[in-house]
């Protein structure tokens, strides 16, 4: 756990001297309360951590963690550090596997699809919905988990911190 903790808080540190680089979006993320450490804003950026970190959008995570993390209110350091849930050693067995949970998916769809002729590209574009669809299937249930198993935690930490006088 302590092993965790230290790994967790090095990917935050790094989020925050990324931010230092950056002080517009600084400000942008002060005003929009992104950068607040309260349950409701960790818990959230813990959920836009993982939905990002869970979707194929390597080059873009960064960018979308921001947006969405100014929509939601979301701390962004936070979401910056659980995103690494995909890296570089996890990214190609992850998408492999977001791969064939979309495939799955997509032949066990019960309603019309279109002919193979109409798809995206004819043949790439399959393989791209495929791993879209199994990422989603993916991301959201655990951005959800995650939101409110950090929120539960982040909350019954603060009640446990002893309060300043």
């Amino acid at each position: 756990m302590t092993r965790l903790r230290s790994r967790f808080r090095a990917l935050r540190r790094q989020g925050h001297r990324w931010l230092a680089g950056h002080p517009r979006l600084q400000r942008v993320l002060e005003v929009s309360g992104s950068l607040h450490s309260h349950p409701e804003a960790i818990a959230r950026g813990v959920a836009v951590g993982l939905f990002i970190g869970l979707t194929p959008t390597v080059g873009f995570q960064t960018v979308f963690m921001i947006i969405a993390c100014i929509l939601v209110a979301g701390n962004f350091p936070v979401a910056f550090a659980v995103s690494w849930v995909s890296n570089p050693f996890t990214m190609a067995p992850l998408y492999w596997g977001f791969h064939a949970l979309g495939a799955t998916a997509v032949a066990l769809w019960p309603g019309p699809l279109p002919d193979a002729d109409a798809w995206f590209f004819q043949g790439v574009g399959d393989e791209l919905i495929f791993t879209g669809v199994g990422s989603l299937l993916v991301a959201i249930p655990f951005s959800v988990g995650g939101y409110f198993l950090t929120h539960r935690l982040t909350a019954l930490l603060e009640r446990r911190r002893p309060r300043a006088r």
